[in-house]
């Protein structure tokens, strides 16, 4: 029989989250037999669990969150949802935890064993699974999304300087252009998908989409709020995925991709993140393992 692991969603009544930045979380989950809880109150009385401290809703709560895990025999705690680094993660202390963070910051986040990244935007993969196979990769890049600073300004501007190949959609707000069925279905069309970062973190959900989607995503080195190199090898380590620091070179840049071969680069970011994923998914069990000595096994294939 499958051991059941208890989910604590610390500080969201309705538990799990339904946020880009919970997708990809909750897809490992539902690999295990778990049991989610909306926020402390709701959990049963258990030796251990898995507490999901959720960005800005738990600015003010440290010391609830320090007292809640006091008492358990070992946590494994995952700090996600927080692009500000509002929440001083650094400073909850458990004698038997794991800490995973999204969006880190490199320096201040050294004591997390495990950097998660935003993932894919939540349905995502419905879209993806209904519109992809039925389109064929006719566009050589595509960027659909909000200009809301900087970074994306640059990237958007740089696009309009390409004369051909590729579709560039802005919008005024979040979700406020075309529909997502439309969205998933032009990315799809796309080899190459231009990521500019967040306000704060480099990182988006734009990125993890474009590789669901089967396309090459340039993946932003910088945002308006971290000008600090080094971010991707951080969180990721040895990786394919292009990136940039200079978004007025992204024309010579896609230029440069497509000489080079971009189905070639293609299979090589999509076996990286299979690969990726398949780590992932395996984390929840090996880190519960390390802290009871007994692991959990997946149920589902």
């Amino acid at each position: 029989m499958a051991r059941t692991v208890n989910i604590c969603w610390h500080a969201q009544e309705d538990g799990r989250g339904r946020y880009n930045s919970t997708a990809m979380l909750n897809d490992m989950f539902d690999f295990y037999d778990c049991r989610h809880h909306g926020a402390w109150a709701k959990m049963p009385n258990v030796d251990g669990a898995v507490v999901v401290v959720h960005g800005g809703r738990e600015l003010g709560r440290f010391e609830k969150l320090q007292s809640d895990i006091e008492p358990l025999k070992w946590c494994l705690l995952i700090y996600l949802g927080d692009e500000e680094s509002s929440f001083p993660a650094e400073k909850i202390k458990h004698p038997n935890s794991i800490s995973w963070v999204q969006e880190p910051i490199p320096g201040r986040h050294d004591f997390a064993k495990r950097f998660i990244v935003n993932g894919y935007g939540h349905g995502a993969l419905s879209y993806i699974m209904r519109v992809g196979p039925s389109v064929t990769k006719d566009l050589d890049w595509f960027f659909g999304g909000q200009e809301t600073h900087e970074r994306r300004r640059a990237c958007v501007d740089a696009l309009r300087e390409i004369d051909w190949g590729g579709i560039t959609i802005t919008t005024k707000g979040y979700h406020q252009g075309i529909s997502l069925m439309e969205y998933y279905r032009t990315m799809c069309r796309a080899r190459i998908v231009p990521c500019p970062s967040g306000l704060h973190s480099p990182d988006a959900a734009r990125a993890w989409d474009a590789l669901e989607c089967g396309a090459i995503p340039i993946l932003d080195n910088f945002s308006p709020m971290r000008n600090e190199s080094g971010f991707w090898e951080y969180v990721l380590g040895n990786h394919p995925l292009p990136t940039i620091n200079d978004w007025n070179l992204l024309p010579a840049k896609i230029e440069a991709m497509k000489i080079r071969n971009t189905e070639q680069l293609s299979a090589e970011c999509q076996k990286w993140w299979f690969n990726y994923k398949n780590r992932f998914w395996h984390w929840l069990s090996q880190d519960i393992k390390e802290l009871t000595g007994v692991g959990v096994e997946c149920i589902k294939i």
